[in-house]
């Protein structure tokens, strides 16, 4: 249960990083709401997630799966593009999340 814990607090970390796009220098209530609702559900399950799973592991995790998830959205919903260096940085961190999820 704290792994899901874990990947639902790095996937509300997604949605809230990616409300930032749109405060409009704090104009826009909805999305304030979405950031401020967002992240406090987002620490709540690491918090959660650290009761079973060591913090240095859960909050690697946790990072991970944002960065991961914020980059994808970035590529798609945004057009961003990637270059060879940081595909191949995406590709570590995934292994780095995998791995330390296979060793905990």
């Amino acid at each position: 249960m704290a792994w899901l814990f874990l990947i639902l607090a790095g996937l509300e970390e997604v949605v809230a990083t990616f409300a930032m796009k749109y405060i409009d220098g704090w104009k826009r209530k909805t999305p304030i709401a979405v950031v401020v609702i967002g992240f406090v559900f987002s620490i709540s399950m690491l918090t959660y997630s650290m009761k079973e799973i060591p913090p240095g592991v859960a909050y690697a995790v946790w990072a991970g799966v944002g960065a991961i998830g914020i980059t994808a959205l970035g590529v798609i919903w945004f057009k961003e593009k990637l270059n060879r260096g940081q595909i191949i940085s995406l590709a570590i961190l995934i292994l780095s999340v995998i791995t330390l999820k296979i060793t905990t």
